[in-house]
C-alpha cells in the first residue's frame, strides 16, 4: 500500500504544515508534452513531491497506474482515445480512495461536476501559475478537496440542478399510468397510432389522448422528446 492510500481522507479544512515523511509520488497524464513538462517543474520545485511517471494517453494513463500505484494521478480531461473522466472512473474502480487532480482546460460546470461525481479530489484550471499546480497536488496527496470557490460554486449548482431533475423524473414516472407506458414503449418501437391501437385492441382516438398525455407528462412536444426523455428515465431501452 502506497502511503496515499494508508492516509485519512480529509475534504477542506486549513493547510496541514508538516512535510510527509516521503514525497508524493506523482503520476502526471497529459497528451500534451509541454504540460508534462510543466506539471513536472512543479513537482521538481516542490520538495514533497516527486514524479513517479508520465503517460501521454488514457490507455498507457492505466497500464502505469497500475504498474507505478502512485500517490497522486495528475488527470487532464480531453485525450484521444480514453478520455480523462472514464480514465478516472476505472482507476477509482480499480482503487477506491486513488487521488486524482485533474488539470484541465475545460472549465465549465458540467465538466467540474463530473470529476468530483467521479471521485476526483481537486480541478485546476491548466492556467493556473506552477506554484498554485504544486499546492494542489500536495494538498490533494494530504486527500484534501482543491476548488476554487468558483468550481466549488458551479459544482453546487449542477448538484442542486442533478437533484431538482431527479425529483422531477421521479415525479413523471409515478405519474403515467400502466396504459401510458405502454403506448410509450409502442412509440419508441416506431409504431403508429394507427397500428397502436390495432395492437391494443381500442380506437385510434384513444391513442392519441394516450399520446397527448404522456407529451403532457412528460413535458415534451414530439415522439422524438417523447423517446429521449423515455430512455432518460429508463423508461425504455433505445437499440
Amino acid at each position: 500500500m502506497s502511503r496515499a492510500q494508508g492516509a485519512g481522507l480529509e475534504s477542506g479544512g486549513p493547510a496541514e504544515t508538516a512535510q510527509p515523511e516521503e514525497p508524493f509520488r506523482v503520476l502526471i497524464v497529459d497528451d500534451h508534452p509541454m504540460i508534462r513538462r510543466i506539471v513536472a517543474l512543479a513537482c521538481e520545485d516542490h520538495p514533497a513531491l516527486e514524479v513517479a511517471g508520465e503517460a501521454a494517453n488514457g490507455a498507457e494513463a492505466l497500464d502505469k497506474f497500475r504498474l507505478l500505484a502512485p500517490d497522486v494521478t495528475v488527470l487532464d480531461l480531453m485525450m484521444p482515445g480514453v478520455g480523462g473522466l472514464e480514465v478516472a472512473r476505472v482507476l477509482l474502480e480499480e482503487r477506491p480512495g486513488a487521488r486524482i487532480l485533474v488539470l484541465s482546460a475545460k472549465q465549465d460546470e458540467r465538466s467540474v461536476f463530473e470529476c468530483l461525481s467521479a471521485g476526483a479530489l481537486g480541478f485546476v484550471e491548466k492556467t493556473a501559475s506552477i506554484e498554485s499546480v504544486a499546492r494542489a497536488i500536495d494538498a490533494v496527496g494530504r486527500g484534501r478537496q482543491v476548488l476554487s470557490d468558483g468550481l466549488r460554486r458551479a459544482a453546487f449548482g449542477q448538484l442542486r440542478e442533478a437533484a431538482r431533475n431527479a425529483r422531477h423524473a421521479s415525479d413523471a414516472v409515478g405519474a403515467l399510468t400502466p396504459r401510458e407506458r405502454g403506448v410509450l414503449a409502442l412509440i419508441a418501437e416506431g409504431l403508429t397510432a394507427r397500428q397502436m391501437a390495432r395492437r391494443l385492441g381500442v380506437s385510434e382516438r384513444t391513442i392519441e389522448t394516450h399520446i397527448a398525455n404522456l407529451y403532457r407528462k412528460l413535458d415534451v412536444r414530439s415522439r422524438v422528446q417523447a423517446v429521449n426523455r423515455a430512455a432518460a428515465l429508463r423508461l425504455v431501452e433505445i437499440g
